[in-house]
């Protein structure tokens, strides 16, 4: 077997099951919450580890980490990954009030701090994340040949699975139903379809930047904002409206803007 395909396909049996590993660890050592447990760890830190062995033992090497900034020629991209989730989230709530969908319970000028803690809350969670994904899947997809395409729906798939031991067992239904009203299966659902949106904007400006620095910063900054719109009571839906309107890529406005904004990405030079 190709040395590269036999390291994509370790690092996918891994982080496929490291989520469900931990959720037995948790059944054998049980913890307050499981927000704060050695499941959630090894669900977190599993995939980074692994391509660290193998970028360090494997034969992957380092040359397409991605560890610099590339700011030169890059400034735009890096632009619009702080940019791209707070446009979106505002066109996408924009839509909601205007077909009554929602409403503004609190002042949003009183979410710069809550955003600000969740920024902070984040860097460390999505270092493991990012650097997994991005950092290692779109790269070496990249290097077996994948066009722009194949590769962000790949890593998606394997992205997405992973989530899923997370969503069921690591937020559970309690805090799911603080975010949306259409049940597990419907978050789960959904959830997985936005992914591959979102894969293909984060994938690409991974590419374009040939760097892991720009796709973290946009993922920081959603993971800041979106949930907590709704969970810390500024935004409340009509029943069932999250389902279309979300502030995050699990609602159907959010999902067809990142795949609309995704094609272009990939159909766009340089």
């Amino acid at each position: 077997m190709n040395k590269s395909i036999r390291n994509l396909v370790i690092f996918s049996i891994v982080t496929i099951s490291c989520g469900w590993f931990g959720v037995w660890v948790n059944t054998q050592i049980p913890s307050p919450s499981p927000q704060q447990s050695l499941g959630i760890l090894i669900f977190l830190l599993a995939p980074l580890l692994t391509v660290l062995l193998l970028r360090g033992f494997g034969g992957d090497g380092w040359a397409d980490f991605g560890l610099r900034l590339n700011l030169k020629g890059n400034l735009v991209w890096y632009a619009f990954a702080f940019l791209i989730y707070p446009v979106t989230i505002a066109l996408t709530l924009g839509l909601s009030l205007l077909f009554r969908a929602s409403s503004i319970e609190r002042p949003l000028s009183g979410l710069f701090p809550i955003f600000l803690f969740g920024i902070a809350a984040s860097l460390m969670k999505n270092i493991g994340e990012e650097f997994a994904w991005r950092g290692y899947l779109t790269p070496r997809f990249k290097a077996l040949g994948l066009s722009n395409f194949n590769n962000h729906m790949l890593t998606a798939l394997i992205w997405g699975v992973w989530h899923i031991p997370y969503w069921i067992f690591f937020l559970g239904s309690d805090i799911i139903s603080e975010y949306t009203s259409i049940g597990m299966t419907g978050f789960i659902v959904l959830g997985l379809v936005g992914i591959f949106p979102t894969a293909l904007v984060l994938g690409e400006l991974r590419l374009k930047t040939d760097s892991v620095w720009a796709p973290y910063i946009a993922h920081n900054i959603t993971n800041a904002l979106s949930a907590q719109l709704l969970i810390e009571g500024f935004v409340k839906f009509r029943p069932g409206a999250e389902l279309i309107f979300s502030p995050n890529t699990d609602g159907i406005v959010m999902i067809v803007l990142f795949l609309a904004i995704g094609i272009w990405m990939i159909r766009k030079k340089g």
